[in-house]
């Protein structure tokens, strides 16, 4: 897992190249820093040495990368915090498929030359996800944006340091709002990283990442054979639950100052932008596009995945049916946080999301969220 930094202020760091770095750093705030002499030192050395790994994975697959085309994905879709996990895992039980694992996505710089040396070692220490208290190692499936960030693509992820961004949401999320160099430069990221995991396992990859709604129009463009399946939660638990996620990511990450006022007003604005992302870009989709619900995947996780091999011709189900059933049974113990909102907070999810609310089909759910007199959240596990 990323190591603390060395610094003493608790902060971790994400493993950036070098070009990453600088471009980043330029868009702090000077007003909000929080970051020290040493901080910037080790951002800077350690990009230096990631990009340096880089061009030495580049050169040593040059010729097999030359002209190699992937196989159409599998994108994974929901915003934050709506169970895109859970359903990754699931669909990579399957060994026809491959994924990117974390320790690939949070060193794509030399990930080819270096995971099957130490990966075993590695694969056996497991921690838990501050926000969720999941088990995840090093192995586990993971998110591609942790990849395209460290690759200096243009990434939401850009906030997790940089949380001064989060105030122009549609900039942030939205790519078409990015200059045309930078439309570029995502594009060519993605289509990279996604060479480098299939020369490492040679088979159609299955792709999770939240920040991907925002771009399912630029995905289908990039991949137009590609197949989607988007995964919905009700959103007054998307709501409560994003606020812990990025208070605890930023409590990790931010080189600013942050407020939970400003995750709040965030995490409003961004799902109304990914909401009509979606609804555009999948406007005109057929069978490569499939919605689930969180709440029918969590109730009977096997027939839901079932349905998914069918609806989207993923091949034969049953041949991969019992290690479906053996992660199933693996995480059955789990139990996800409970959170309360304050009268407040409910009153503003309403305001901004009571529509989308509304066609969802979904209420107050009475069992998973309470309501307190006002205090910002409880985070309690129940």
């Amino acid at each position: 897992m990323p190591k603390q930094d060395s610094s003493g202020k608790g902060k971790a760091r994400l493993r950036l190249s070098l070009e990453a770095w600088k471009h980043l750093v330029l868009k702090i705030d000077p007003q909000r820093a929080c970051l020290s002499g040493q901080i910037r030192l080790l951002y800077r050395l350690n990009g230096a040495i990631h990009s340096l790994l880089a061009g030495l994975q580049h050169k040593s697959y040059a010729s097999v990368l030359e002209g190699l085309v992937p196989s159409p994905p599998i994108f994974i879709l929901g915003f934050w915090r709506s169970g895109t996990t859970f359903l990754h895992e699931l669909l990579c039980c399957d060994p026809k498929f491959g994924f990117p694992s974390t320790y690939a996505c949070l060193n794509p710089s030399h990930f080819l030359l270096s995971e099957r040396r130490i990966g075993q070692r590695l694969n056996e220490q497991q921690a838990r996800r501050p926000m969720d208290n999941m088990l995840y190692s090093w192995a586990s499936p993971q998110e591609d944006e942790f990849a395209l960030l460290a690759l200096g693509a243009p990434s939401p992820y850009q906030a997790l340091l940089v949380p001064s961004l989060m105030h122009h949401p549609r900039l942030l999320l939205d790519l078409s709002q990015s200059s045309a160099e930078e439309q570029v430069l995502w594009s060519s990221t993605l289509q990279y990283f996604l060479q480098l995991l299939t020369v490492q396992q040679a088979k159609p990859m299955v792709l999770k990442s939240p920040s991907h709604g925002f771009r399912l129009s630029n995905l289908r463009t990039l991949f137009p054979h590609a197949r989607y399946i988007i995964i919905e939660r009700n959103p007054y638990e998307v709501f409560a639950s994003n606020l812990k996620l990025w208070n605890t990511l930023l409590g990790s990450y931010s080189l600013e100052y942050f407020s939970v006022d400003e995750i709040e007003e965030f995490v409003l604005a961004a799902y109304v932008l990914h909401e009509q992302a979606i609804s555009d870009g999948g406007s005109d989709l057929d069978r490569q596009f499939l919605r689930v619900r969180y709440e029918d995947l969590v109730a009977d996780p096997v027939t839901q995945v079932a349905r998914l091999y069918q609806d989207l011709e993923l091949g034969s189900f049953e041949s991969v049916r019992a290690s479906v059933e053996q992660h199933v049974a693996s995480v059955a113990d789990y139990k996800p946080n409970r959170f309360t909102l304050s009268p407040a907070q409910r009153e503003r999810v309403d305001k901004m999301w009571g529509r989308i609310i509304s066609a969802k089909g979904y209420d107050w759910p009475e069992t998973r969220l309470g309501s307190d007199d006002g205090s910002p959240i409880n985070r309690s596990t129940a």
